[in-house]
């Protein structure tokens, strides 16, 4: 008996080692991996959720999830990738997605798209060749469109007996009735009530008049020509000249979103969203609707931007990543964002169904929305782009002030983006 007790510890340590082993060799498996990205609290949470559910698919990738603002995510992945430890996914806006692809930061997608049939042609062509792409190259899946309209305030149409806007009107038709809600209505010789907003877009005035950002090689800056300047000129006029649209002064105190919910402005340009995270809370005692922008000259033109994911090029979990991605870039995610935020998605089958057309909540044209994707334009995507695009806004504030021409600020800002382009990546 005393033999055998040693033996018998002996072959219980043996069998405690190995269980203890195959518990070390099981939780090696699981792989983390590094997901960041930005959102308002109600997309964290959906995010958050989608996350849950791909974690439960996979039980072996455990995601951590980093939610940083969005006017910090492009110096942390820059800052990050520098250092070596860049996340393993992120979120990408359009406006940062081609310095991020040409400094090499992003993984090209097109060999995993091929690898595993993924269903890439589901999606709206001009978001894939809007900042899906780089240089011909896939470098993210976008996920969402965003495409202005015209919100209107139906209380005031109907006051004035002006029909709703439609498919039919163009810049004349648009400044015509423009005219007929911009009203002093105390006497005090200032206006107090507007008939529209701006286009926060401003690429919508030049494309809609004929002409072009930059040339088609993107190696020069074509706003100093006639179809550029004059298509930018006529929103300086919407402010400075017909008066239709509140200056700087005028909406400072409330910011022109607030003018609108307030019932100061019949017209408001922007994107689905709005809807949901502004009007919703602060309309109160009118219906709005939305219809497409109004032609222009050139035709009726909508320039498209969004989000998408992608995977970073330094990521040592690639393969784990893009499963990230293909999830992040479903059905079921972007689905979720529509009911919730009104979020235009980018796969046709999910915007074209009852999850973002069909949702009981205003405005109820939200049909426009889609209706002005086939008119989308694509904003040249350069590395230098923003800062190419703070150079342009600069100038274009001085003509929305009424303090220069927009041909004298085209023609201003023209050489410096020249040089830019020059010396890009």
């Amino acid at each position: 008996m005393n033999m055998k007790k040693p033996a018998c510890i002996f072959f219980i340590l043996i069998m405690l080692v190995a269980a203890l082993a195959g518990c070390a060799k099981k939780q090696s498996s699981v792989t983390t991996i590094r997901f960041l990205c930005w959102g308002n609290d109600v997309e964290e949470q959906n995010i958050r959720g989608i996350v849950a559910k791909f974690e439960k698919l996979h039980p072996d990738i455990k995601v951590e999830l980093d939610i940083t603002p969005w006017s910090r995510m492009c110096d942390k992945l820059m800052i990050s990738s520098a250092g070596g430890h860049p996340p393993d996914v992120t979120r990408v806006s359009s406006e940062w997605q081609a310095p991020l692809a040409a400094k090499g930061l992003l993984e090209p997608l097109d060999s995993y798209i091929k690898r595993d049939h993924y269903d890439i042609d589901d999606f709206y062509p001009q978001a894939i060749e809007g900042w899906g792409k780089y240089k011909g190259t896939m470098y993210v899946i976008p996920t969402d469109i965003e495409v202005f309209c015209i919100y209107y305030n139906k209380k005031l149409f109907d006051k004035y007996k002006v029909p709703y806007p439609d498919e039919t009107w163009d810049w004349n038709k648009y400044v015509e009735v423009c005219k007929i809600f911009s009203k002093d209505l105390d006497g005090d010789g200032l206006l107090d009530q507007w008939g529209t907003t701006i286009d926060p877009r401003w690429q919508n005035y030049v494309y809609a008049n004929g002409g072009q950002v930059l040339s088609d090689d993107y190696n020069r800056c074509t706003l100093d020509q006639p179809a550029a300047y004059e298509g930018l000129q006529f929103m300086g006029d919407l402010i400075n000249k017909y008066h239709v649209s509140p200056n700087s002064d005028e909406s400072a105190n409330l910011g022109t979103s607030k003018l609108f919910a307030s019932g100061k402005i019949a017209m408001f340009v922007g994107g689905s969203y709005t809807a949901e995270l502004v009007f919703k809370k602060e309309v109160k005692d009118f219906e709005f609707d939305v219809a497409m922008l109004p032609k222009g000259p050139n035709g009726r033109v909508a320039a498209v931007c969004g989000g998408s994911y992608g995977m970073l090029s330094g990521s040592k979990h690639k393969n784990e990543a893009w499963e990230l991605v293909k999830w992040m870039t479903g059905k079921e995610y972007q689905a979720a964002q529509a009911r919730q935020s009104q979020i235009i998605p980018s796969r046709k089958s999910v915007a074209e169904s009852g999850a973002y057309l069909y949702l009981k909540a205003e405005p109820k044209n939200r049909r426009a929305y889609i209706q002005m994707i086939p008119y989308g334009i694509k904003i040249p995507r350069v590395s230098c782009g923003p800062e190419m695009d703070q150079i342009i806004q600069s100038e274009l504030d001085m003509v929305r002030l009424g303090r220069k021409s927009a041909k004298d600020a085209c023609k201003a800002m023209t050489p410096t983006i020249d040089e830019l382009l020059r010396h890009r990546d």
